[in-house]
């Protein structure tokens, strides 16, 4: 059984090519079907990133590259006319902004000077290809939007949830480990699992910020928040680590508000509360009086400082998730 990305993008690429034929056959001046078909397997893309968010871009590149190759058919012919128009389009593009539109610029330009009676070469057949190219994109888009649309802020907030569940899970076996006395099963450090959902959540991160730069994904700070659950998976891991170097119970005798305080900051509130510190001569007296390595300590209240700065900070990016935004209703921006 394949995996169901895989059976996703399959039936997207049949579906697509499928309406993509059935437009194609309704249309009495499309003479191959080649041309909306290649469009199809050019435009689609595996996350939807391109697809959706460079829709325009990628219209407006095909009619650039249709453009600028009947502007040199009108000067120049052949391979000369060919290598001309390419080396005008790719510049061109580039200059305008449209750089996901490239390819098709290219293939719009290349199926135009190496048709077979070249002497059909007007603008009206220029016209034309350039409406079976767009036929291509429209059942890409079709597909797209209707049969499987993209929510990538739902998949974020989810890969969110994970994150703070896994930390939370692994904060409070760092407090059994400390705090408990007795023989109490405690679960050991796994790095994988929080280390490949921040992965996850960076990309889709990146994919929505790239197909809505100045959508709700900027706005409710989702790159920030992608860097400092890395931090966090880094640092909690870490202080895990250099917490279970130390004896089961080492600190059950000791007052640590600084330990106990770490689960508030990944419960959503509009005014995250920071736990005390600890103080470091303190830490001294506490490895003295419980027989403790002193340099192990202090190892492990670095970490802790750390990792209450990154949980400070995201509690703080994340404090207004619940609020409406500026523009949201479209009454507007803020002045």
């Amino acid at each position: 059984m394949p995996p169901p990305s895989v059976l996703r993008t399959t039936l997207k690429y049949g579906v697509a090519a499928a309406l993509a034929g059935a437009l194609t056959m309704n249309r009495q001046d499309v003479q191959f079907a080649w041309y909306p078909l290649v469009a199809v397997v050019m435009c689609m893309d595996e996350t939807d990133t391109r697809v959706l968010a460079a829709s325009r871009t990628r219209v407006l590149g095909t009619v650039t590259g249709g453009v600028v190759a009947g502007l040199v058919h009108m000067v120049l012919s052949g391979w000369i006319g060919l290598t001309v128009s390419l080396l005008l389009v790719v510049p061109l593009l580039r200059l305008l902004g449209w750089q996901s539109s490239r390819a098709l610029g290219m293939l719009v330009c290349s199926m135009l000077f190496l048709i077979e009676h070249y002497s059909q070469l007007d603008w009206v057949y220029v016209g034309n290809r350039i409406l079976d190219t767009l036929l291509g994109i429209a059942a890409v888009l079709v597909v797209s939007y209707l049969f499987w649309p993209v929510n990538r802020l739902a998949e974020i907030r989810s890969l969110d949830a994970q994150l703070r569940s896994t930390t939370r899970e692994r904060l409070v076996a760092i407090r059994q480990w400390l705090k408990t006395s007795h023989a109490e099963p405690v679960a050991a450090p796994v790095a994988i699992t929080g280390s490949r959902i921040a992965q996850q959540l960076s990309r889709l991160v990146n994919d929505e910020l790239r197909s809505s730069p100045l959508g709700p994904g900027r706005r409710q700070r989702w790159r920030q928040r992608g860097v400092l659950w890395e931090r966090i998976n880094h640092h909690s891991l870490q202080l895990q680590r250099l917490g279970r170097m130390l004896p089961q119970g080492a600190l059950s005798e000791a007052d640590t508000p600084w330990l106990d305080g770490l689960l508030e900051l990944l419960t959503p509130g509009p005014e995250p509360l920071v736990p005390p510190l600890v103080q470091r001569q303190s830490l001294v007296r506490l490895a003295s009086d419980h027989g403790l390595a002193p340099l192990l300590l202090l190892a492990v209240d670095d970490e802790l400082q750390r990792l209450v700065r990154s949980l400070h900070s995201l509690a703080l990016a994340s404090r207004h998730d619940d609020q409406p935004w500026p523009g949201a209703d479209g009454s507007g921006g803020p002045s």
